[in-house]
């Protein structure tokens, strides 16, 4: 037996060693993973003088791994974002253009312009433009608004065969993007906005329209000559040069339109290389953000589950509070003694409990039978402890009604008798609570259902305007 023992002691540091969790509880600071002190005082607060340091070192171990966790995405983040930032972003090579006729898409990026041994940084603003579209492309767009425009200019009217009040004449169609100018032949009837004068027309009068349908592209071409010099220039001139040779083309990238994408320039006819390269100075701002918001939740959760558990067993005590109450009453009129009838409950828990879960309650009463009987302690100490420890005002109050009786010899039944319909009455009060904040729950996804059930409703009819 004594070697058995010996052998089991040796084993049980070696285990420790070769547990990684335990050596990463170890390294880290206990205000992350959260005091084992702590946590096991928290447990015999509501759970009595047991044994709690194991289940304190398993929440140790699942906080530590929460942190590693942590860790290596912090690691792995700031990996990313220092590699980012020696490279000056992430290289560009092309930029797709937004679709027509969509406006300009404006990108920040980082420009290198190098010319022999001299090389220059800038942070530049680049413009993509939709691309340039074809004949053939402008043509079906002015044709494809031709079609739609009678619709698209009756306003409140139900066809142009019976116009009644102002016509909507649209000048842009913005999904193809025609412009469109108008042309009234009868202003006095009709003006060129749309608007219509009924004084001065009669039923049957002609209202005629000319629409002009136009997509048309409108470009300027600013052209500098000069002459280039043929002696030595000094480093200053060079990175001058450099500089205006960068704003030249980061001008015509801007102003280009041709391609499905915009490719941006490696070397310009001069001989002045570029490198492009998007900010680095604004990356990985949300991914930071999340991950301290991830760190807090850790470090203030460090004790939730505990605590979680702790809240679990006093609403246990709670709910079972009234039924012990009235199976006391019922013992107490039978005829037994309060010592008595406490200990028949509790021995009568003890041999149905294993066909349910737990209840707090009442493994507090068994625990407290089984201290009174084998080593003659105190009901009403014991009972005045563990209403300590849960810090419920109802079992502080059924304590001191216990021991006023057996002090003092005090009318007990009438007291319980009191006891018990309050403690009914604030469990009905509870429920009502619990009911009125599940309906208060219940109002965003109810709200979130009605406007699903609107959006359907509506939908066919949207899709026919």
């Amino acid at each position: 037996m004594k070697l058995a023992f010996k052998k089991r002691q040796a084993r049980q540091p070696h285990a420790a060693k070769a547990d990684p969790l335990a050596r990463l509880v170890g390294l880290l600071p206990q205000a992350l993973t959260g005091s084992a002190d702590e946590m096991e005082r928290r447990l015999k607060s509501a759970f009595g003088n047991g044994e709690f340091r194991e289940r304190a070192e398993v929440e140790q171990r699942k906080n530590a791994t929460y942190w590693l966790l942590f860790t290596a995405l912090l690691l792995l983040l700031l990996a990313a974002f220092a590699a980012q930032l020696a490279r000056g972003g992430e290289p560009l090579v092309a930029v797709e253009r937004p679709p027509y006729p969509a406006g300009p898409l404006r990108i920040g990026a980082e420009a290198e312009a190098a010319f022999g041994e001299t090389s220059v940084k800038r942070k530049v603003e680049l413009t993509v433009l939709p691309r340039d579209l074809d004949e053939a492309e402008k043509t079906a767009r002015v044709r494809e608004t031709a079609r739609r425009l009678p619709q698209l200019i009756l306003g409140d009217n139900e066809s142009l065969a019976a116009v009644e009040t102002d016509l909507k004449l649209i000048e842009y169609d913005g999904e193809t993007g025609v412009a469109i100018a108008w042309a009234s032949e009868n202003p006095a009837l009709l003006s060129d906005d749309g608007v219509l004068n009924r004084v001065a027309g009669r039923a049957g009068d002609s209202i005629d329209l000319k629409a002009r349908l136009s997509l048309e592209d409108v470009s300027e071409v600013l052209e500098i000559k000069g002459v280039l010099g043929g002696g030595p220039a000094s480093r200053e001139s060079l990175a001058a040069g450099v500089v205006g040779a960068l704003a030249e083309t980061v001008a015509a990238v801007n102003a280009s339109a041709e391609g499905e994408s915009l490719t941006l320039p490696a070397e310009d006819a001069r001989g002045v290389r570029y490198r492009w390269s998007g900010n680095a100075s604004d990356l990985h701002i949300p991914e930071l953000l999340a991950l301290a918001i991830f760190g807090l939740v850790l470090y203030r959760g460090r004790y939730s589950r505990i605590d979680k558990q702790i809240k679990a067993v006093r609403r246990g005590m709670i709910k079972d509070f009234p039924e012990f109450i009235d199976k006391l009453l019922l013992m107490l009129n039978a005829g037994l003694v309060v010592s008595a009838a406490v200990s028949r409950i509790a021995a009568d828990y003890e041999l149905r409990k294993a066909n349910g879960k737990p209840r707090p309650l009442y493994e507090e009463l068994a625990a407290i039978r089984q201290r009174v009987e084998n080593t003659n302690a105190s009901l009403s100490v014991e009972l005045n402890r563990m209403a300590s420890r849960s810090g419920l005002r109802e079992l502080m109050r059924f304590a001191s009604i216990v021991a006023d009786n057996i002090d003092k010899g005090s009318a007990l039944a009438e007291k319980l008798k009191a006891e018990g319909e309050l403690v009914w009455k604030l469990r009905r009060k509870d429920m009502e609570e619990a009911g009125r904040l599940a309906e208060t729950k219940m109002i965003l996804p109810m709200t979130l259902t009605l406007l699903t059930l609107i959006l359907i409703t509506m939908a066919p009819a949207v899709l026919d305007m």
